[in-house]
């Protein structure tokens, strides 16, 4: 049993550091309306949540409810949640029309031959990753549940540039 324990351990260390041996990839997709999105463009500004989904995966649908309540709460301060769908190219109309559907006003991308997602070492989905104006991986997630926005939104603004955190907000 203490093996087993020990085994848990090990694995848990090994995934929770897994984020930070990620590289740095940088890509331009194009969005909904046909225009190109550069990540380190938006890395100027500030940091970048992205986040892959695609329209057959509930997960993801669920998270995006929360990351629009994030991305409106921190993008004046310079945060990007970029989604990123993962749908092939036959079900880009399923994409659009859902987007539209539910009000969402972050930038969603397209990644129709999973290039990006695999160069990010994507491994299910919901897969968000964390980066910030530094081009480090500094979180990931795999799946989401309800209660998981919490943790992302501090992570979001522990990332977030100098002033423009909420603590500093509080400090003055």
């Amino acid at each position: 049993m203490k093996k087993l324990a020990l085994l848990f351990v090990v694995l848990g260390f090994l995934f929770a550091n897994n984020a930070k041996s990620q590289t740095y990839y940088d890509f331009t997709l194009t969005d909904l309306n046909g225009d190109d999105i550069t990540l380190s463009e938006l890395l100027q500004d500030g940091p970048v949540l992205l986040g892959f989904w695609a329209t057959w995966c509930s997960p993801c649908k669920e998270e995006m409810k929360y990351m629009q309540e994030i991305y409106e709460k921190y993008k004046a301060k310079g945060f990007t949640y970029l989604a990123v769908n993962t749908d092939s190219q036959k079900s880009l109309s399923k994409v659009k029309s859902y987007i539209s559907s539910k009000g969402y006003t972050f930038p969603v991308v397209l990644d129709t031959d999973e290039k990006i997602f695999n160069a990010y070492l994507g491994e299910g989905m919901p897969y968000s990753l964390l980066i910030n104006q530094n081009k480090e991986i500094v979180a990931k997630h795999l799946g989401f549940i309800v209660g998981d926005e919490a943790k992302i939104e501090k992570e979001v603004v522990n990332v977030l540039p100098e002033g423009n955190s909420e603590s500093d907000a509080m400090d003055k």
